[in-house]
């Protein structure tokens, strides 16, 4: 199966190995929540090389996980290797220096996926990687690839006060495919199918390539999020307890945004705990991201919400009702939570129509310094799409509406009342509509109006 997208990534690791190849030896850190195609990306990168892939499991001892390195080294370098070795490794000191030997006259590519599952009597495993490293490796044809998926242990290790900080000289985080990146794997979509597509599965290459083309959406949803067994229904625990431990409240957080909190205070006061610790680990991690209104006279306070449309889709409509879903009565919980899924697919219209304006701008069709987000003011007003000057004058002002039917004057006159709340009186902002049935009407009766659909947002 072919790799979609991670050109650039690619490209790093390429340049990397070659450097290796040629006598200067690379470690690399890649690492980034399950299911965002670490795994894929390395072992396409191991095709065809000497190399050692080697996939640490949960809670085993250090003996256990070295007497599986050793077979792994046996099986994947072949009898020459096998012969140089008596037995397990007594530690991984050890195990490391007999891997940088063989790097010594032929060049070796290592993977030890999983590395945070890893532990060592000696101390911290990345205070060890980064001791041999600095006294056993020096001009080895050896690239060596960290790679986990608990995030923030991971960007721990990297941070000030980790074993492998400044040690690496690749060092890269994959997150899920954003929207216009995703379209990819499902080039057969229609704009409105994909957007649906993209809200239930998020930017998770799995989750994306198990949804059928030849399937109405229901028939997707019902298959793999309403189903017993199903992916879209199992998937989310996994993912998180990788890299969070339910004991820290994480999840009372995590609820409290999917239904509807999305001030500091109001996260706290549903999820009844102190939130901060909480909340730093979550956006450090990826899992919430914090959201400040643009424009001048904009609001001061921050938002919050849940930030991977796959999980907010999990937590809004799925997490409730699993047991329901598993004791098979997926069909009425699918009914039951239209509503709701409803919601959840227009914010994942409203982020993928500021993504459509940052292509523009990309493009040279709007100034370069103009920057996109969205825009509100206490609770009286908000826009879901607000491109602003340097000045925080609105230069482009756009609203979402996932609805069938078009859009009429009177959406144009309540987008043109919140505009003029955003800038300076003299501001002469465009406006823009994105939805299912349309603005044309508008645009074609007003010169400073643009249309889209759905399928405006693809960029194929």
């Amino acid at each position: 199966m072919r790799i979609i997208g991670r050109d650039r990534e690619r490209r790093t690791l390429i340049v990397a190995w070659e450097r290796a190849q040629a006598g200067d030896p690379q470690l690399g850190v890649v690492w980034g929540r399950r299911r965002v195609g670490k795994t894929y990306l390395l072992t396409h990168l191991a095709e065809n090389k000497r190399s050692v892939y080697f996939t640490a499991t949960r809670q085993d001892s250090e003996e256990r996980q070295l007497e599986r390195f050793t077979a792994r080294l046996r099986e994947q370098l072949g009898d020459a290797v096998a012969d140089l070795m008596t037995g397990p490794f007594p530690d991984w000191e050890a195990a490391l220096r007999f891997v940088a030997r063989l790097a010594e006259r032929e060049p070796l590519l290592v993977v030890i996926d999983e590395a945070p599952r890893l532990s060592s009597t000696a101390g911290d495993f990345g205070d060890l990687v980064s001791a041999v490293w600095e006294h056993h490796v020096r001009d080895h044809s050896l690239m060596l690839v960290l790679s986990g998926s608990a995030v923030a242990v991971m960007e721990e290790m990297l941070g000030p006060h980790g074993g492998l900080h400044r040690r690496p000289s690749v060092e890269m985080r994959l997150d899920p495919f954003r929207f216009a990146e995703a379209v990819a794997f499902l080039p057969e979509l229609d704009g409105e199918t994909f957007v649906q597509a993209y809200a239930a599965c998020g930017g998770y290459p799995l989750h994306l390539r198990r949804w059928s083309a030849e399937l109405t959406v229901e028939e997707n949803l019902t298959e793999l999020a309403f189903n017993p067994g199903g992916l879209l229904l199992r998937d989310a625990p996994d993912i998180l307890s990788e890299d969070l431990d339910w004991r820290g409240g994480y999840e009372r957080v995590l609820v409290a945004m999917a239904g509807g909190a999305r001030r500091r205070s109001r996260i706290a006061g549903r999820a009844q705990q102190r939130i901060d610790y909480t909340l730093d680990r979550l956006r450090k991690a990826g899992y919430v991201r914090q959201v400040r209104s643009v424009g001048a006279h904009a609001g001061g306070d921050p938002m919050y919400e849940i930030g991977d449309d796959y999980l907010a889709f999990w937590f809004a409509v799925l997490r409730d009702d699993a047991d329901l879903i598993e004791g098979g009565q997926g069909r009425a919980v699918r009914h039951r939570t239209s509503g709701v899924w409803q919601m959840h697919v227009a914010r994942v219209l409203e982020s993928a129509a500021r993504g459509h304006v940052r292509r523009v701008i990309a493009a040279g069709d709007l100034p370069p310094d103009t920057v996109v987000g969205r825009w509100w003011r206490d609770e009286a007003a908000e826009i879901d799409v607000c491109a602003v000057d340097p000045d925080g004058n609105p230069v482009l002002v756009g609203e979402c509406k996932w609805q069938a039917g078009p859009l009429s004057r009177r959406d144009l006159a309540d987008l043109r009342r919140k505009a003029a709340l955003v800038g300076d009186a003299g501001s002469a902002p465009a406006f823009a509509f994105w939805s299912r049935g349309g603005a044309d009407d508008l645009a074609a009766a007003h010169d400073d109006v643009s249309s889209y659909r759905p399928d405006d947002l693809l960029a194929r």
